[in-house]
């Protein structure tokens, strides 16, 4: 099994992909069989015939800018890569995307010429299939044009993130110009795996549908599904109906209805599941740290440094870790209930790990799927953080407590059952960018840094500019570009000009006062207004009364020879924003300039209601009140009536000049594929009669319009209103984990359905904080340059695939010793994929691999871990410096 293409040679017809152009091989083959069809149903004059006909010229238009553009880029592409054993970067993605794009309709072309004489042949299966396919190609020109004319010149000299001068509204004015259904329906994860197109697939049915249950209307979670389960159970075959849903909710959704979703995998039945059918552990114990000061002694031994409890943003709280481990060592919790199972001695070796998540979901329980691999084959044990999430807990706080918990285990290394002579921190997406962070502040305050790092695709620049790899969200279905913006917004993002910025931490010239600190006290809890601007707002603080230091939150130097000397470190600067401007961006957030106002335009009052709820919704509001006119009766009589047609007997497609008509719906059309989308339409008999259609439909909506309202008909007041708000479930502070009912009714629908915006609204007056512990890329060289040594893996599709391969340049260039994998044809989030994925199982085969390297744990040739390591062909340098 290959992870270089992601594809079992001996299973696959697709055309290998070579140096050259991949596309080029196949290519004149894809156009031959175009142009064949093309003839083939120019002379069927059914209406599926005709649109096949139309769908295959604008395929063959489409196919030729394509791989015109996909040729000027790929002479370029080259130039970004780490070096010539490791071709990666977003230019040479959307390059391998073309090839998967021109193999996928290869391979429909050959189905369709070879079964159209057939009786069986689905002329409506194709039709839809043929024009998914257009689009998708033709959104794909749109993106090649942007990065061909824009960001190609940009990015001079080989750097990927050239763009920094550019505007954040940039990225939004792309995000939207691009037309993105098709990436979500019928072609979705196409340049995936096969073994996970189908996972993917799911996993957007699953979002469709929760978000139809998460915005419906209704007081309880029955209710709710009651009103959604008719709508929601035709995403699983109405790949438009989903791919329209999932887009309005990547663009309009909130941030809480993404952290409810992925909450989801934290469930009780979720969590058990690793358990069940993952290898058993000897250990398994929750470790908790207390919120309260370390003092850890320098590496020079020079000094005691004494870090502060995390107080940003919210109050003091211990911080719950897990301990994971294959076998029983000497020190650890439970060694001694363990008496009939053999106690090792302690290990030399530890593993620190931060989960992922976007920093505002996730945890060790839902990661436990591969943290249980890790333990059972690398051997040691590992210790994975719960830090607080975001919104609740933005930055500086989860960076806080992991740097809590890594004194802390410098200091309790025998309670973890091990000597500490090689600790190595890991983290994927959101985590990785945490142990980066935490690596340069040790650096800068003198302590001990870990011997290695490795990051599983991990986001290393907080800024919204254009890349190449950024783009590629866009047809994520693991991560869209929405999800990660607003999860980047809810940790980072503060109101513009509201934060002054700091000064580099580290600048020598900025005197380090120093004061005889008395007995240290417990510090209050942060006010937002100070914890927000920078990590170094949790190293050192001011009073509002006398503007001195407050020597219980700064960080202490304690010298040998005195008591405790207070000296503040190079990285002590802070900037304070004052309560009224808290205020002020507190008002602007909800102001209407944030939220959409019904009437206002189409891209503000997107609902992420159902359209049946909304319809009961409307029925109960206006029914009941014995005061309406008559021509309001006839005129809400007349919205049943033609939304009943709509939806029960009449469909609709749009015609050439983009005018909806009216159309019969056939039974058989609807039990195969339920409504389509028409893309493109060619002239036929049928134009005259949905015509007439339409002026039928007039006359009979008149007609029993008429008649019910001189019925008087109304309906029976249900007790309950559907817009009533759910009381939120009561919460304990040692409760269980959430069910699903709990985490559908945490918050009120009224205010969820009135949560929706846009990208662009949501971030206007936002910016992202800057500073190097949130972007290490922006890190000061010197500190770059004393990094341990370093494996970053990630994928060739990933929305951090810029960042990664950046900052393996930069690392390289500075001399440190850093491995870049890249995995192909996998998503973010792979490892949490690898039990449902042969090749995702591989690539966690492949990070257990890189890990024992970095452990010193070299493996022997003939070993299960070096066999699946070299049956691993992903794109692979190792920079060693002697």
């Amino acid at each position: 099994m290959a992870v270089g293409r992601g594809v079992d040679d001996s299973s696959s017809n697709a055309p290998e992909v070579g140096s050259s152009d991949p596309s080029q091989t196949i290519l004149p083959t894809v156009l031959h069989m175009i142009e064949d069809n093309t003839l083939h149903f120019k002379n069927d004059d059914s209406e599926h015939g005709q649109r096949l006909h139309s769908g295959f010229l604008v395929l063959k238009e489409n196919m030729d800018k394509v791989t015109t553009l996909s040729e000027a880029l790929r002479k370029e592409a080259h130039l970004y890569d780490f070096d010539e054993n490791t071709p990666g970067n977003g230019f040479r993605s959307f390059n391998n995307i073309v090839h998967q794009a021109v193999v996928s309709v290869f391979s429909l072309c050959k189905h369709v010429c070879t079964g159209r004489d057939s009786l069986l042949f689905r002329k409506g299966h194709y039709v839809r299939e043929v024009e998914a396919w257009g689009q998708t190609l033709a959104s794909l020109v749109v993106l090649l044009e942007y990065i061909d004319y824009v960001l190609l010149p940009r990015c001079e000299e080989g750097n990927l993130l050239s763009g920094t001068g550019s505007s954040p509204n940039e990225l939004m004015s792309m995000l939207n110009s691009v037309p993105q259904y098709s990436f979500y329906g019928r072609c979705c994860a196409f340049h995936y795996v096969p073994s996970l197109r189908k996972t993917l697939k799911y996993l957007n049915i699953c979002l469709s549908a929760f978000s139809e249950i998460y915005y419906a209307d209704g007081s309880s979670f029955m209710q709710r599904t009651k009103n959604s389960v008719m709508l929601g159970s035709r995403y699983v075959v109405d790949a438009e109906l989903r791919s329209r849903r999932i887009v309005d909710v990547v663009q309009y959704s909130s941030v809480e209805f993404i952290k409810t979703f992925w909450s989801v995998a934290d469930t009780d039945i979720m969590t058990q599941l690793p358990g069940i059918v993952g290898p058993s552990l000897a250990v398994q114990q929750v470790v908790v740290v207390p919120c309260e000061e370390q003092q850890i002694m320098k590496v020079d031994g020079t000094a005691t440094v004494v870090i502060p409890p995390p107080h940003s943003h919210i109050e003091a709280c211990p911080i719950i870790c897990h301990l994971l481990s294959s076998k029983m060592h000497e020190g650890m919790p439970g060694e001694k209930e363990a008496k009939g199972v053999g106690v090792a001695p302690p290990s030399d070796c530890l593993l620190i790990h931060c989960h992922g998540g976007g920093f505002v979901t996730q945890s060790t329980k839902a990661q436990e799927v591969f943290l249980r691999e890790w333990a059972a084959s690398i051997g040691v044990p590992i210790l994975s953080i719960d830090y607080s999430l975001a919104p609740e807990a933005p930055y500086p706080r989860p960076l806080e407590e992991v740097l809590t918990v890594y004194c802390w285990v410098l200091n309790n290394l025998k309670i973890l059952g091990c000597t500490g002579k090689k600790i190595v921190l890991t983290g994927d997406s959101a985590g990785g960018n945490l142990i980066t962070g935490l690596t340069i502040k040790c650096l800068e305050l003198g302590l001990r840094p870990p011997d290695g790092l490795f990051l599983a695709y991990t986001p290393l620049m907080f800024e919204l500019i254009p890349s190449p790899a950024r783009l590629l969200a866009v047809m994520d279905p693991m991560l869209p570009l929405g999800f990660a913006l607003r999860c980047l917004k809810a940790y980072a993002g503060v109101p513009s000009q509201q934060v002054s910025r700091v000064t580099t931490p580290g600048d020598s010239s900025q005197p380090a006062p120093s004061q005889v600190a008395s007995s240290p006290t417990t510090p209050s809890m942060a006010t937002p207004s100070q914890a927000m601007p920078s990590m170094a707002s949790n190293m050192s603080t001011t009073s509002e009364s006398n503007g001195l230091p407050n020597e219980t939150t700064a960080p202490r130097t304690v010298g040998q020879s005195k008591a405790i000397s207070d000296t503040q470190s190079d990285t002590e600067s802070f900037v304070e924003v004052s309560e009224s401007d808290v205020k002020d961006a507190e008002f602007m957030v909800k102001s209407p300039s944030f939220h959409s106002e019904p009437g206002s335009d189409t891209l503000t009052t997107v609902s992420l209601t159902s359209e049946a709820s909304k319809l009961e919704d409307s029925t109960k509001n206006s029914n009941g009140s014995g005061d309406q006119k008559p021509e309001e009766k006839e005129e809400r009589s007349r919205r049943y009536v033609t939304e009943f047609l709509e939806k029960y007997v009449l469909d609709s497609r749009t015609d050439k000049q983009g005018r909806k008509v009216p159309i019969l719906r056939t039974g058989s059309e609807e039990s195969e594929q339920e409504d389509e989308t028409v893309l493109y339409e060619a002239p036929g008999v049928g134009a005259g009669i949905t015509a007439r259609l339409g002026r039928a439909r007039d006359a009979v909506v008149s007609g029993i319009s008429a008649g019910l309202t001189s019925f008087g008909l109304r309906r029976k007041e249900s007790v309950s209103s559907p817009t009533s708000p759910v009381k939120p479930v009561p919460t304990e502070e040692n409760s269980k984990r959430q069910s699903m009912g709990q985490i559908l009714l945490g918050k009120n629908n009224v205010s969820r359905r009135n949560s929706r915006c846009s990208l662009m609204e949501e971030f206007t007056g936002v910016e992202l904080l800057s500073d190097h512990y949130l972007s290490p890329l922006t890190a000061p060289k010197e500190i770059l340059a004393k990094f341990p040594p370093c494996v970053i893996l990630t994928v060739e599709y990933d929305f951090c695939l810029d960042d990664d391969v950046t900052m393996a340049k930069t690392l390289k260039s500075l001399g440190v010793p850093v491995t870049l994998d890249i995995l192909q044809q996998l998503p973010h989030g792979f490892l949490s994929l690898s039990m449902v994925s042969q090749e995702a199982h591989v690539g966690c085969k492949r990070s257990v691999f890189h890990i024992r390297q970095l452990l010193g744990l070299d493996d022997a040739p003939g070993s299960p871990i070096s066999a699946d390591a070299a049956a691993t062909t992903s794109n692979t340098a190792t920079d060693k410096v002697t």
